[in-house]
């Protein structure tokens, strides 16, 4: 068996396929994300793969067809294919393998496992497939790639008329879909799938065995298929067998959607399972997530935001057909149909958009401007060649307000000298490797620049390809210029650097390191975290930190560790950090930090790091916890209880009965009111939690809980349609706003109601 194998690997296609496949690895190691042993990698390499493992099976058949070779030698030769193109798969494997010596790979093994299902599972596929098509044409090759293309099209099918962003193929193995989730799918389905793979590549095996010998291309098909049905009685078996490959194809195909490979939009709206519509829109739900008068203000709400989108853009109204919104319950049921988790995302094309029910409110309007623009995008796609403009126009028609606008940031950025190319966003490919925060924020920023000077109907004109000059007579360069010197006018006084340092310079996942393994420790270390399983969680945040010490993984493990009560333990790692260290000034490590040291009886301390994240203006969320915690301090909650409440993994009727002893102890103080209420809220009793609000209000509490107050009433007020009171409390909350923007955020909110009002009346 040696000796033949080595008599293969002195022909020079087997050299030349040896060396082609040692410079694609090559290749790879320099390209981030691919450079180390796991799916991103493994997925690259199967498209060579294909084609090498196919073209030297066909040359070779090809030859030895020539010689009359019993089906015995055949099933030796097959062997033989299969081994030399299992030997040159190890190139790439040795390639990359070695290249772990400078790029850091924290799971060989898994990476292994995908190296096994993918490339090596293509090349047995692309052999089996070869084989037949050597027998069955002249000009095996051209239609063999002709197959493998098609195959590999598939994706960009099932992508493009189907829900999911996700598709598993006979080539490619699995793609997941172009998002932010940093988690790859299910490894148990895609082993299923792979399993079919083979089941297939046996298929075309036994076929090949069927008719080797007997087909000749020189003779009809009809004359060929007669030769070989005269010889049904001796290859009974053969033909049982692949009988038996076809039935278990045939019911894997039907059963797809159980075996979670493809969703039709019937199957998820079946397992959503309720639908509503509006004059332009049709919604997709589960029924354990709204109430009848909960779906009808959110289909007020959706017309709302339809209408504002659509007088920005400048665009007619448009009701058939209707846009489609999926609510999934949770982000892994969406994960689970679509393939997105952290994800929300438009399809223009079909006209649909795909959300969790929790981001309806922040996200809708920012995926229903990509279907809006569909009117004026590219053809086929219906949306710009640019993920920039794309992303950039979503961002500029939403224009999240709250602290601070967009063209606050930017201006930040460029304040800070950290803005970078910009020109570089706005190229085919330079927005899906920048982070995510930066590329979207400063695209919109320029985007609502571009509207804002120019008009909406020029940046339309400039939208589908990208072209700035016959839309704007000047290219991108200068009229990026023309922004920088706008956004010198921007008051970025209450934005600290190093608020914007921990907001924006984070690296893309092309250039993090081992960004899936690390993802999906985290994951684990979460899901442990919601169930209490402290210890587990900090070992897998632990894990993920020794790999790559993000922040998300550090407050990982001060989470979990002070749930163990391991509060030196917080002390000690914050204060090992480096000065230099951007996780010095995360806000939620800073909290962590705090908190550990309120617990610890260290009040000064804590005070001082809630100041920090006050200061620094990072998001209303931050700024409420801080705030909160800086009132419990002034009310002189212990230690003790202030642990008890937010690490002691209580449930919500535990931490009810803990809240109204303390109360009654202690006295109705604004701190513990004010954490009562978001208590009463979170179990649904919106009326006590008003009445508790309002408790806090009467105390005059003069920290900026007073905005926050009055922001969570009047979400009460909306969720229960009484609109003229919600009305009245926005209106109250801009007495104690820290910014222009927070008051252009709140006479939104006041239209919306307005609006809302109007429409359910």
């Amino acid at each position: 068996m040696t000796s033949v194998i080595g008599i293969y690997f002195r022909i020079s296609r087997v050299r030349i396929a040896a060396l082609c496949y040692f410079i694609f690895s090559g290749i790879l190691t320099q390209i981030p994300l691919f450079n180390y042993l796991g799916y991103e990698f493994s997925a690259m390499i199967t498209i060579p793969t294909a084609f090498i493992a196919g073209f030297l099976t066909i040359t070779f058949a090809k030859e030895h067809l020539q010689k009359p070779l019993t089906r015995r030698t055949w099933l030796i030769v097959l062997f033989d294919y299969l081994h030399v193109n299992f030997l040159l798969l190890l190139i790439p494997l040795i390639v990359i393998s070695l290249n772990s010596i400078v790029v850091k790979n924290c799971a060989y093994g898994k990476g292994m496992a995908f190296y096994l299902l993918l490339p090596m599972v293509t090349m047995i596929f692309s052999v089996a497939l070869a084989l037949v098509l050597s027998v069955i044409y002249r000009h095996a090759k051209i239609v063999f790639s002709c197959i493998v293309v098609g195959i590999l099209i598939h994706i960009v099918f099932v992508t493009y008329y189907f829900p999911q962003l996700f598709a598993y193929n006979l080539i490619l193995g699995y793609f997941p879909g172009i998002t932010y989730d940093e988690t790859i799918g299910n490894m148990a389905t895609l082993g299923t799938f792979r399993e079919y793979t083979v089941v297939m590549a046996l298929l075309f095996i036994i076929l090949f065995f069927i008719i080797v010998g007997r087909w000749k291309t020189d003779k009809s098909f009809a004359d060929n298929y007669r030769a070989i049905k005269g010889k049904l009685s001796t290859d009974r078996l053969l033909h049982i067998c692949m009988f038996a490959c076809l039935v278990v194809l045939a019911v894997c195909y039907f059963y797809k959607d159980t075996l979670q490979w493809q969703y039709t939009s019937n199957d998820i709206q079946q397992a959503l399972g309720r639908r509503t519509e509006s004059n332009h829109f049709v919604y997709y739900y589960s029924r354990k997530d709204y109430s009848i008068a909960e779906i009808i203000r959110l289909r007020a709400i959706a017309e709302y935001q339809y209408d504002k989108v659509v007088q920005m853009l400048h665009v007619g109204y448009r009701t058939d057909p209707k846009i489609e919104v999926y609510l999934y319950p949770s982000s892994g049921e969406k994960q689970r149909l679509i393939g997105t988790s952290n994800t929300n995302i438009a399809k223009p094309w079909n006209r649909q958009i795909h959300l969790t029910s929790a981001s309806f409110a922040s996200t809708f309007r920012h995926e229903l401007v990509h279907i809006v623009a569909g009117e004026f995008g590219f053809p086929v796609i219906h949306a710009s060649l640019r993920m920039a403009m794309n992303e950039g126009l979503a961002v500029a028609t939403d224009w999240p307000t709250g602290l601070f606008t967009p063209h606050h940031y930017a201006a930040a950025l460029s304040r800070d000298n950290s803005l970078g190319d910009v020109s570089s966003l706005f190229s085919y490919t330079g927005f899906a490797v920048q982070s995510s925060s930066f590329a979207y924020l400063v695209a919109g920023s320029f985007c609502r620049y571009l509207i804002e000077r120019y008009g909406i109907d020029r940046f339309k004109y400039a939208f589908g390809n990208g072209n700035f000059i016959a839309a704007f007579g000047e290219g991108i360069e200068p009229l990026i210029n023309q922004w920088k010197v706008f956004l010198k006018s921007i008051d970025i006084s209450q934005l600290p650097p190093e608020t914007v340092r921990s907001l924006f310079q984070h690296p893309s996942i092309f250039y993090r390191t081992c960004a899936r393994e690390v993802a999906a420790k985290n994951s684990i270390g979460v899901e442990a975290l919601q169930v209490k399983n402290y210890q587990l969680a900090e070992y897998e945040f632990k894990q993920s930190y020794e790999d790559a010490p993000t922040s998300f993984a550090l407050r990982g493990i001060m989470r979990s560790s002070l749930a163990q009560h391991k509060y030196t333990q917080v002390e000690s790692l914050y204060s090992h950090l480096s000065e230099h260290s951007l996780l010095k000034i995360y806000p939620s490590i800073l909290q962590y930090v705090g908190d550990a040291f309120y617990v610890s009886g260290k009040i000064v301390h804590a005070k001082q790091m809630y100041d920090i994240i006050d200061s620094m203006n990072y998001n209303e969320y931050y700024i409420e916890s801080s705030l909160i915690r800086k009132q419990m301090i002034a009310d002189h909650i212990s230690g003790d209880l202030f642990d008890t409440l937010y690490y002691g993994g209580l449930t919500d009727s535990s931490k009810r009965t803990i809240l109204d002893r303390s109360i009654l102890e202690k006295g109705a103080l604004p701190s513990l009111l004010y954490i009562s209420a978001l208590n009463y809220a979170e179990c649904g009793n919106d009326s006590l939690a008003l009445k508790e609000y309002g408790k806090v209000l009467q105390k005059n509490v003069g920290n900026g809980l007073c905005y926050f107050t009055l922001l969570h009433t009047a979400n009460i007020y909306f969720a229960s349609n009484q609109f003229e009171q919600c009305k009245i409390e926005l209106w109250r909350a801009k007495n104690d706003v820290r910014t222009q923007s927070m008051i252009d955020m709140l006479n939104e909110r006041i239209d919306e109601c307005e609006s809302v009002e109007y429409q359910l009346q």
